[in-house]
C-alpha cells in the first residue's frame, strides 16, 4: 500500500524552504516539488511536519474506487483518481492551465492536479490523453500516477468546497460582465463598440463552463444549476437589448 501527500505551501512563508529536508529526513520521496511519497508508518510526522500546509493525504488502491455520497446526497468520497504532476516551460504554462480550465478536475498544489480516474476500459476519459499530449508537445515532461483516493473526509469535503467556489465564482465573473456591458449600452444608447463582439466572447465563456460544471454534476452529483441560471438570464438579457438596436 503505497501513501503521498501534497501540500500548499505560501512563496513568502520563510519556512517553506525547510519543508523538503525535513520530509526527507523522515524517508519521504519528492516525486514533484510538493507531492511526495510516503511511508505509512511516518505519516503522522509527516502530516505533522506539513499541518500549516494544507496537507492532503492519498492513497493507491488495488481497486477502482466510485464516488459515495451520504443520505442528504452530499459527498462523502470522490472515488478512483489519477494524479497528473507536470513540468512546463514558463512561456507555455497558460496553454495548460487554459486546457485545465475546460476539464472536471481538482488542484492539489501547484502544478499537481486530480482527475476522476477510468472505470472501465469504455468508460471516455480523453481529458488526461489530451493533458499529456498538450504537456509533451509543449516541451513539458508528466508523470501519473493512478487509481488514488483521498484518504481523509476533511480533504474530500476541501477539495468539493474549492470545486464549488470555482464555478460559481467564474460563473458570477461571467455573468457580472456581462451585466457591465449591458449598463454600457444603455448609457451610451447603444453605441458600443463591439458590443455583439464582447458579448460573443461571454457566451463563449459561459457555454464552456456550462460544460465543465455539468461534467461535475454527472461525476460527483454537484449541482450548479443556480449559478448557471443566473448566469444565461444576464446574456440573454445583454443580447435582447443589443439585437433590439
Amino acid at each position: 500500500m503505497t501513501f503521498y501527500v501534497v501540500y500548499r505551501a505560501p512563496r513568502n512563508d520563510k519556512s517553506r524552504v525547510f519543508i523538503p529536508n525535513e520530509l526527507r529526513a523522515l524517508g519521504c520521496v519528492q516525486l514533484h516539488k510538493s507531492l511526495w511519497e510516503i511511508q505509512k508508518e511516518k505519516i503522522e510526522k509527516v502530516l505533522q511536519v506539513l499541518q500549516k500546509h494544507e496537507p492532503i493525504l492519498l492513497r493507491r488502491t488495488r481497486e477502482l474506487r466510485k464516488p459515495e455520497w451520504n443520505r442528504k446526497g452530499k459527498v462523502t468520497n470522490i472515488g478512483s483518481l489519477s494524479i497528473v504532476a507536470y513540468n512546463i516551460p514558463n512561456g507555455k504554462r497558460k496553454l495548460v492551465n487554459r486546457a485545465l480550465w475546460r476539464m472536471p478536475c481538482i488542484p492539489l498544489c501547484r502544478a499537481v492536479y486530480a482527475l476522476p480516474h477510468r472505470h472501465t476500459f469504455f468508460d471516455k476519459n480523453d481529458a488526461i490523453d489530451v493533458l499529456l499530449k498538450l504537456i509533451k508537445e509543449n516541451e513539458g515532461n508528466v508523470r501519473v500516477i493512478s487509481r488514488i483516493v483521498i484518504e481523509d473526509s476533511d480533504s474530500v469535503q476541501q477539495a468539493v468546497n474549492e470545486i464549488e467556489e470555482r464555478i460559481e465564482q467564474e460563473a458570477l465573473e461571467v455573468a457580472t460582465l456581462s451585466e457591465r456591458l449591458l449598463a454600457k449600452i444603455k448609457e451610451n444608447n447603444g453605441n458600443v463598440t463591439n458590443a455583439s463582439g464582447k458579448l460573443a466572447n461571454l457566451r463563449q465563456k459561459y457555454l464552456t463552463l456550462k460544460k465543465v460544471a455539468d461534467a461535475y454534476e454527472k461525476w460527483l452529483r454537484i449541482s450548479f444549476s443556480k449559478s448557471m441560471l443566473k448566469t444565461y438570464r444576464a446574456i440573454k438579457k445583454t443580447r435582447d437589448m443589443i439585437e433590439q438596436d
